[in-house]
């Protein structure tokens, strides 16, 4: 008999990354809690040549302020994703597909894993200028000494740092 799925409940934002960093674990870089346009990018992710930056908004049920976020994080990054549990995402995913294709935001479920239900494509309202920006902020934190992710998590949670480098592998 097939065993029926866990049902996960977050109790924070923060409760989902785990799942997020072994999602992008090969993606190489990735800080948590970077300030933009007054707002900060729960999680942002480039490659180790920062060619490629990747934004990820977590929420645990407004699922619309995160899309608006996302929306705008593509002034700076190549590819911007929501993430919300995946209950919330299945559904999303039946019902809103066509907002997500339209304004070229993924949208990821979080359980146990995490997944992407849709993908984002390249967005068309990418700005170099604020790529830059962003780019440096991550160059500066490449010279920080990577910590292990419950480490980092908790430091997020607690916002007692404001850009802690990650380290995407899980040791």
């Amino acid at each position: 008999m097939p065993r029926k799925p866990l049902k996960v409940v977050f109790s924070r934002e923060v409760d989902m990354y785990l799942p997020l960093l072994k999602l992008f674990s090969s993606v190489g870089l990735t800080v948590g809690e970077v300030p933009f346009f007054g707002k900060r990018i729960d999680l942002l992710f480039g490659t180790p040549s920062l060619l490629s930056l990747y934004a990820v908004e977590t929420k645990l049920l407004d699922w619309r302020s995160a899309f608006k976020q996302a929306a705008l994080n593509q002034l700076a990054v190549q590819r911007s994703y929501i993430a919300v549990p995946r209950r919330l995402a299945t559904r999303l995913a039946e019902q809103e597909e066509d907002l997500f294709k339209k304004y070229d935001v993924g949208l990821i479920g979080v359980a146990e894993s995490a997944k992407v239900l849709i993908p984002p494509n390249k967005n068309g309202c990418f700005s170099p200028r604020h790529y830059r920006v962003l780019k440096e902020t991550l160059k500066r934190t490449q010279h920080k000494k990577s910590s292990k992710i419950g480490v980092v998590a908790d430091a997020i949670a607690d916002r007692s740092k404001a850009l802690v480098v990650l380290q995407a592998g899980t040791d």
